[in-house]
Parts: structure tokens; sequence; C-alpha cells
């Protein structure tokens, strides 16, 4: 299974409840079992002739555990600073509207909708694509709006509408969560026999963790490498971060995908302002005569600058790395066995005449690496609908919870001729 992308900062469409929530996405199940099967890659749900490519997808699951697992906080670690997501309350994990459309051989468009747990609604993707005429060995392209950074299918698609249904914690740790922002990407293809080379370059506005709502433009370089089974991805990525908030303490015990406002110091809120230096490597090997793929993934984001609050302010350097190995069996074309095994850790150093007091609004003396493993077993019951349970464990420090999570996905799509 893949991923569809999560904005770090919504623009709102419209507020719905959970009750209403999981009723629309059950009302969508309903109508997308008439449809054809789901592509949910961005590049794939744009058709291959001129016409549109409607699609809805969604997943909903119930996630059993005793309290609160480490992750939805993520204690320590310096992100938002709210409660995050109890998946155990969460029935609606993800639905998404996608209309792909081709203009001709050269000009594309693409936009999406989704809404998470009890968020607004909000859009997901929103661009423009031109296709330059492509050469026997490769092509180049030209995008421009709201999009995902290209990171490789690995690191881009981990997440949301995934196999698992946790996002995984390096993502989280880094980035926090999927990678939405507005910007321009040029993408070129070229091959060397069987080998493949893929790069992307782009520039966007930042504004999506780990920037801030005052970053300058940040530029993103992916590169892949692809030859028979195996696929191999890195990509960095430089942030100027300009009074990114973080929350001491949630106000209100709600999450957000909104930052704390950094225009003025406020009480309960501190801001980091300096450089973020995100990168990650990939490597896939998706075998052509055996019905297993194996990935492994590394994240790091390195931050260096200033963290402040009313109470003071201090040097700040944070050392954020993790990553996961994952493996995937279909035993048979209807059943899949799985598992996951994910670490992420964190060095952070503050020093001036704030930085005790700082350390302690933030916790980040209390700073521990933190994993998760998990086993699952999913079931293509039909070609739209895929069921599956999950077991698992995480810990932090002295802490550890098991969970159980029972997860439906859906994906459907439909091909209408240009007008």
């Amino acid at each position: 299974m893949t991923s569809l992308p999560t904005p770090n900062w919504p623009t709102p469409l419209l507020r719905l409840d959970a009750r209403r929530s999981s009723r629309l996405a059950l009302a969508t199940l309903a109508c997308g079992m008439t449809l054809s099967a789901w592509a949910h890659e961005e590049s794939m749900a744009v058709p291959d002739a001129p016409g549109w490519r409607l699609g809805v997808a969604g997943a909903l699951a119930d996630v059993r555990a005793e309290r609160a697992l480490p992750s939805q906080k993520m204690g320590g670690y310096l992100l938002r600073g709210d409660t995050g997501v109890d998946r155990r309350d969460s029935a609606l994990e993800h639905v998404v509207l996608e209309a792909g459309w081709r203009i001709n051989a050269q000009w594309s468009a693409y936009l999406a909708a989704g809404q998470h747990d009890t968020d607004p609604a909000h859009a997901e993707a929103a661009w423009v694509r031109y296709q330059f005429a492509p050469s026997e060995v490769g092509g180049w392209s030209l995008q421009a709006g709201r999009s995902r950074p290209q990171l490789g299918p690995v690191m881009t698609q981990a997440g949301h509408l995934d196999s698992l249904a946790l996002m995984p914690l390096a993502k989280r740790l880094v980035t926090d969560g999927d990678w939405i922002d507005d910007g321009v990407q040029v993408s070129g293809q070229h091959d060397w026999g069987d080998w493949t080379a893929q790069v992307d370059a782009g520039v966007w506005r930042g504004r999506s963790f780990p920037g801030s709502a005052g970053s300058a433009a940040s530029p993103v370089v992916h590169a892949g490498l692809v030859k028979g089974d195996w696929r191999a991805d890195a990509f960095v990525a430089l942030l100027r971060p300009e009074g990114r908030g973080s929350l001491v303490q949630s106000s209100n015990g709600v999450h957000t995908h909104n930052a704390p406002d950094c225009s003025s110091l406020l009480l309960g809120v501190q801001c980091f302002s300096g450089r973020s230096q995100v990168s990650g490597a990939s490597v896939q090997w998706a075998s052509h005569e055996w019905p297993i793929t194996v990935q492994a993934a590394y994240w790091q984001r390195h931050d260096e600058g200033t963290l402040r609050s009313v109470n003071g302010a201090a040097d700040h350097t944070g050392q954020n790395q993790g990553g996961w190995l994952q493996a995937l069996w279909q035993v048979t074309p209807e059943w899949t066995w799985g598992a996951r095994s994910e670490r992420v850790r964190a060095q952070m150093s503050l020093s001036g005449a704030g930085a005790s007091l700082l350390a302690q609004e933030a916790a980040l003396t209390g700073s521990a690496p933190l994993s998760r493993h998990t086993a699952l077993l999913a079931w293509q019951v039909h070609p739209l609908v895929a069921l599956s349970v999950e077991s698992g464990r995480e810990r932090q420090g002295a802490e550890s919870v098991s969970f159980t999570s029972f997860r439906a996905v859906f994906r459907a799509s439909t091909v209408l001729p240009g007008f």
C-alpha cells in the first residue's frame, strides 16, 4: 500500500466533527465500490491521455491501548509542543478526494483535498506541470504549486494510507508528519542501459515544519537510482526558520497543525530561529521473482540557532535522527504479512543565561530514545478494500505501551475522457 500527503498547516475548507467524518468516509466507500483501482501517487493520478482522473481514498482505524502511546506527544523532542492526536479516540484516519487533469502531452494539473480525524478539511495538493519533449533516454518536467517535495517514494509516501496505520516515528520527529509546501520543482530522469537515474530540485516557501511563517525560501534536492529489484534515494533540504513556535504546554489540550505565533513573545511559547538542515536516505528491494518488498530509511534534522521565551534565550543545537526497517510478504494475492521496526533519538544542547529554564520549559531534560515494533496481517477483501490488524509496542525510557489496530483502507478512481 502507499500513502497520500498530510499537510503540516492546512487551508480550512470545511469543518466536520468525528461522527460526520466517519459517515462521510463510509458513504465515500460505498460510492467508490463502482470505480476502478485507485492510482495513489500524484504523478500517476493524472491520466496518460487528455482527460480526467477522479479518485477517492480513505482509512478508518480503531487503535486499542491501555493508555496514550508515547508517540502521541513525542515528549522530550522539540516539535510544536501540542498534545498530539490520541489515535484511540479516532475513527477517521484520513480521507482524500483528488482530481487529475491531462490537458495535452505537455500540460497537466492535479488537486487533492483531505481530512484527518477531526481536523478541518484542507488542500493537500494543487499544482500544474509542464512536461518537456522526452528523448529516447529520459525527460524533464517543471511543476509549480502545492505539493510534497520529492524525497523518493519510500520516504515521500510513508505515513498516512500506508501499509501501517501509524506515522513512522522518524518522519514525525524530523518533519512532524508529511511535508507539504508551496514551491517550484524541476524533475528529470535518464536511462543508462539497466540503470535509471532520477533527480528533483526545488525551491519551496519553507512555511511547513521544520520551517516557519517567517522562513526564507528553502532549497530541496533529491537523487534516486534504480536497477532491477533495487532502488536507492537520498535528499537534503536547508530551511531557515525565523520564529518557529513551540508550546511549552498545550493551553487547551488539543492537537494542531499550526505552529504557535512568534510575532511577539507570549507566555507558554518558545521560539526557534536559525538553520534546520534536513536529510535522509532510503533503500528498497522489491523482488520481481518473490512477493517480498524490504525497505530501510534514515532521517535526520540538525537545528542550530537561538531558542527564546519570555523567560530568557539560549543558543540551541539539536540533532534529531531515526529510521525504520520494514518487510512485506504477499503470501497470496489476498493476504500480506508485514513487520516494521523503528527507532528515533535526539541529542540537544542549550547554552546561555536562560538555558536551564528553557530546557525545563520544553521538557528537553526528559528526552529519551523512542522505539516502535509492529507486526501486520492484511487481507485484500475486495480490489478496492483492504482490512488489516496490527499488533505492536512502543517504548520510551521506562514507559512501554502495547497496542492493537484494526483498520479498513479503501481506494478507487475513474477516468473520464477530455471534453
